[in-house]
Order: structure tokens, then sequence, then C-alpha cells
């Protein structure tokens, strides 16, 4: 089983053998913050959970900065 880090239904990243991974990723991308009581959490919005990985996706990237995914949502300028 793999594992991602999603915002709602939205995957973040690409996928990782452990839910580890997941949150080195998201804290070398600066979405994990340290409690009150000195323990990393996630920012309030992101979770880590089970998901399956693309068959075009690699599972090894080329940097750490491939680790995000983006999504093709357009914006409208205005």
């Amino acid at each position: 089983m793999s594992f991602a880090l999603f915002e709602g239904d939205e995957r973040l990243t690409r996928s990782f053998p452990t839910e580890e991974e997941v949150w080195a990723a998201a804290e070398r991308a600066g979405l994990v913050d340290v409690g009150a009581d000195g323990k990393k959490r996630l920012e309030d919005h992101l979770e880590v959970r089970p998901c399956d990985a693309s068959p075009d996706e690699r599972t090894e990237p080329e940097s750490p900065d491939s680790d995000l995914v983006f999504s093709r949502r357009t914006s409208a300028a205005g």
C-alpha cells in the first residue's frame, strides 16, 4: 500500500511506500508545524492517507522538488 499527502480529495504529493516518507516530503515543503507540545503536525487542512500509485509515476524522483503534485486547476485572472 502507498501513501500520499491530501488536501480534501486532492492528492498533493506523489505516492510513497511509507507514511514516514510522506511526512518527510511535507516537512521539506514547509507544510509541517510544531505544536505547543513540541510534536510535529501537518497544517490543519492536510492529512496523510493511503492511495494508489499512478502507473506513470516515478517511485524515486529526480529531486525532492518532484515530491509535490500540482493540480491542473486554472484560475481566472482579473
